[in-house]
């Protein structure tokens, strides 16, 4: 499985987080605000959560993720930045997972 990130979205990460802070989260349940079972968001300073059980290798860094969620992306995934809409997306060679990817800043206790 590859996880690739755009120039346009590495600039624009860069702009509101430290990118080794970043993490693959899958959300789920009826606060998810998805109209199927889950979402894929990016979660900041978070990477050290027991959530996390795989490393997911980017052309940015590796990436903490939830293992059994790894499922939900295709072999060649994409996270671009639409300037139109403001917006991260999530991609895959079956087009659109996430239109507006979330990026969601954790605040330790």
């Amino acid at each position: 499985m590859k996880l690739t990130f755009t120039d346009a979205a590495v600039a624009e990460l860069k702009k509101r987080v430290d990118l080794q802070s970043l993490s693959l989260f899958y959300a789920t349940g009826p606060y998810c605000g998805c109209p199927s079972t889950g979402i894929f968001a990016l979660r900041v300073n978070e990477k050290d959560s027991i959530e996390y059980d795989a490393i997911v290798e980017t052309n940015i860094g590796k990436i903490p993720a939830q293992k059994w969620a790894l499922v939900f992306l295709d072999s060649d995934n994409l996270i671009d930045f639409n300037p139109s809409q403001q917006a991260l997306q999530l991609k895959s060679e079956r087009g659109f997972l996430n239109l507006n990817l979330m990026v969601e800043e954790i605040i330790p206790e």
